[in-house]
């Protein structure tokens, strides 16, 4: 692929993203919720991480995410790829529905390894309908599973709690200190959609494309952990709201809806580890240069380092630490920054402050 066309792609999607320019308008204010639903969903296994994803894309600081979180406006749960991720409240069951089923049907080897038997799945979704009225946290269900003959050990309960995440039955509710809680998504969600079928299709492909194209088939298809036939009726439903354009010998598609990329470069951003940027596609070619993979992925298995773009491209890594008085941010730049580069990465440092309500000490290696 030239170089002029992959840093449109990447200035394309850094917009669609949310990134640049941050989502919301003073006629249209940004809020969890929207970003949420901008976004369709954001992987959020790791808590701080998840936030974070939030807070970079809307500005909006820790408090108030959390805040939309008490107020049941949005929710951690198991929509796709069999992991966490934060999703409009009214959209947590019918995308489970929809997207969990493939991965549910893949996991009786991982419940044999583990001793889980279809009884034991069963009579844990019982235990949960009759406790999980209100958030419980994850040592107390621990404790009710035990005292109901279910051995919680080991990986049992984050699979038992998942697998009735992705049926639909439960979602996660806030903290409890730093604990995460399982909460029944009927006690708990105010409204659910309950969209048909295709609705329920053209609703995740579309909110995908506009939220992170241009992407490939292939990209949609991971994200969902879906299969490239379910993609392609979607996008048959979709019709001609979805654009194709044929660059570096591949068909990428993009929404008519999706907003307009600057003229100008996309900005410096300090991104969390889990973030939509690189977990959000298949292929992360257009946005993650081959000799930066082994630092930004140093197992190869999708255990990402938090990452510095700078014009949409990885350009180095970052690690948040504890000090006495402060959140410290090491930053470790995989290529030479420029000057304007560095007052960026500055910016993304006192926004990280302003997000969290600390303050932040950002220390650049080599600098």
């Amino acid at each position: 692929m030239k170089a002029g066309d992959r840093r449109r792609l990447r200035r394309a999607r850094m917009a669609a993203l949310g990134l640049t320019p941050a989502l919301g308008t003073p006629e249209a204010p940004v809020t969890p919720l929207s970003v949420a639903r901008w976004m369709g969903a954001l992987q959020a296994q790791d808590y701080s991480s998840g936030v974070w994803s939030i807070g970079v894309r809307s500005g909006l600081t820790l408090a108030e995410i959390e805040r939309a979180v008490a107020d049941r406006q949005i929710v951690r749960t198991w929509p796709m790829r069999g992991t966490i991720h934060w999703v409009a409240a009214e959209d947590a069951r019918w995308m489970c529905e929809l997207l969990a089923p493939r991965v549910l049907a893949s996991l009786g080897p991982r419940y044999a390894q583990l001793g889980i038997t279809q009884d034991e799945v069963e009579k844990a979704g019982v235990l949960f309908e009759e406790h999980l009225r209100e958030p419980m946290s994850r040592p107390d269900v621990l404790s009710l599973l035990a005292d109901h003959g279910i051995d919680p050990a080991g990986q049992r309960t984050y699979h038992l709690v998942g697998h009735h995440c992705m049926t639909g039955l439960l979602c996660q509710g806030p903290l409890a200190g730093k604990q995460p809680t399982f909460v029944l998504v009927d006690e708990w969600v105010p409204l659910s959609r309950k969209p048909s079928r295709e609705e329920a299709m053209t609703t995740v492909i579309e909110r995908y494309l506009r939220s992170h194209g241009p992407a490939t088939e292939k990209d949609i298809a991971g994200w969902i952990s879906g299969t490239l036939g379910f993609v392609r009726a979607a996008l048959e439903l979709i019709g001609d709201r979805v654009i194709r354009e044929d660059v570096g010998g591949q068909t990428w598609l993009s929404h008519v809806d999706a907003p307009a990329a600057g003229d100008g470069p996309g900005g410096v951003h300090l991104l969390p580890q889990w973030d939509e940027f690189l977990l959000g596609y298949k292929s992360r070619d257009v946005t993650l240069p081959d000799e930066h993979v082994v630092k930004v992925v140093p197992g190869r298995n999708l255990v990402f380092q938090p990452t510095i773009v700078v014009d949409g491209e990885v350009a180095g890594v970052w690690k948040r630490h504890e000090s006495r008085d402060a959140v410290v941010v090491q930053a470790t730049p995989l290529t030479r920054l420029t000057a304007k580069a560095l007052r960026g990465l500055e910016a993304s440092s006192a926004a990280y402050a302003r997000f969290l309500g600390r303050e932040v000490e950002l220390r650049v290696e080599g600098d």
